[in-house]
């Protein structure tokens, strides 16, 4: 046989060359998947995802633990200013890296409420707080102006004994509008002059005085020109039974110059080397 038609087929091959293309119109030929071994567990993307909260779950672990200890270093007493604010901020860090994108959203949305919500109680306390700066200046002005007007003998006590009766009472118009303007009215503790029973008569400061003026068996201690001029004289002054001088009803000028000239309308005896008279 001729040698020629059986010799081996040789196929010329070149380093780092790409096999030779197969002839226009061959067949592809379709690779053949290797053999898949049922004994082997393939790695799927529900591995992976319990992997990743796994390690979540130990991250927020740890990082449960830091928050926990500077938590427990932040109640303490002996820290500073400063100190407390470095130690929580760095435990909002910490917080907001253990949630996730939809937590730190829903925290940062209650933190904005929660700010705006002081605002709003920082600017009603505000309000109050001139609300009854005003009220109080107003009442304390018309009380002083209302005893100084009586001649009070000491204003002080005169607004004392008002200032727990008085309140602010806003003028309104014919329709029961609010006009803004205010004025003190005390609920002063009457008797009814047809009956003679309890009434109480809303009184502007210095009319409250005045009817205070009316009544010197229980104020007459309080005004200048009532109290006793002299020896003998107790005019204005209140008295008990048996014509005596009720002390606890003097002020303290009152006792000693009564005590001093005419002790007998006290019920005491005259001082050494002082008779009474």
């Amino acid at each position: 046989m001729n040698p020629l038609y059986v010799s081996r087929a040789v196929v010329a091959s070149y380093d780092n060359s790409e096999p030779p293309a197969p002839p226009a119109g061959a067949p592809v030929p379709t690779p053949t998947p290797p053999p898949v071994n049922s004994g082997e567990r393939r790695f799927t993307q529900d591995d992976l995802n319990r992997l990743l909260a796994e390690d979540r779950r130990k991250h927020q672990s740890q990082i449960g633990r830091v928050q926990a200890t500077l938590e427990e270093t932040l109640a303490s007493k002996n820290l500073t200013i400063q100190e407390r604010e470095q130690l929580a901020q760095q435990v909002e860090e910490l917080q907001t890296q253990g949630r996730t994108k939809e937590q730190q959203l829903a925290h940062e949305k209650k933190q904005l409420e929660d700010q705006y919500q002081r605002k709003v109680k920082e600017a009603e306390n505000k309000a109050k707080e001139f609300e009854t700066r005003y009220r109080e200046s107003t009442i304390e002005r018309d009380l002083q102006d209302a005893a100084v007007s009586g001649d009070a003998f000491n204003a002080e006590t005169v607004k004392a004994v008002l200032r727990p009766l008085t309140r602010l009472e806003e003028i309104t118009d014919d329709k029961g509008k609010g006009t803004g303007k205010f004025r003190t009215i005390v609920d002063f503790p009457d008797t009814d002059p047809n009956t003679g029973e309890p009434v109480t008569l809303p009184l502007p400061a210095k009319k409250a005085v005045k009817r205070m003026m009316e009544m010197p068996d229980k104020f007459g201690n309080l005004w200048r020109h009532t109290l006793a001029s002299g020896v003998g004289s107790n005019s204005g002054v209140p008295t008990g039974a048996g014509g005596k001088i009720d002390p606890r009803k003097l002020t303290q000028e009152q006792y000693l110059k009564i005590r001093a000239e005419n002790p007998a309308l006290l019920g005491l005896r005259p001082q050494k080397g002082k008779p009474g008279r």
